[in-house]
């Protein structure tokens, strides 16, 4: 048995072929930010890893004010974004490039959890879009 053929009357192919091509673009854009998404939560993950555990009474604040804001910035633009949230953003820079005491008298070691965060974030992300559309 011979297979069946869809017969496209020629006044329609070009509204067929926009939609399989919009139906296509559409299931790329989700696994487009489906990887995004991937990347933020690596990002996040990791940081926590390096990030400090203070002794202090106020312990792991800084490590739950770690967030991800996702969303679409406008049409096709989605984004997610790794930050600290107040109050504990001012810690930041402290900790990833390090400081003086509060005595003055030493600095304390940069702890890159940033940084660490960013490197795997980009190597997700290049893995998965590898994945979905090869690459190198």
């Amino acid at each position: 048995m011979g297979a069946v053929k869809a017969t496209i009357p020629p006044e329609l192919l070009g509204k067929e072929l926009s939609e399989i091509l919009l139906e296509w673009a559409d299931n790329e854009e989700k696994k487009l930010v489906e990887a995004i998404d991937e990347a933020a939560d690596a990002c996040n993950e990791t940081a926590k890893q390096y990030a400090p555990v203070s002794k202090r009474k106020r312990a792991g604040t800084y490590r739950r004010s770690f967030v991800i804001d996702r969303g679409w910035q406008a049409r096709h633009h989605y984004a997610a974004e790794w930050h600290v949230e107040e109050p504990e953003y001012r810690l930041t820079h402290l900790l990833e490039n390090g400081h003086l005491t509060r005595d003055g008298t030493h600095r304390t070691k940069a702890v890159k959890h940033i940084k660490y965060g960013r490197q795997i974030a980009e190597q997700v992300l290049e893995e998965r879009l590898a994945g979905l559309w090869g690459g190198s």
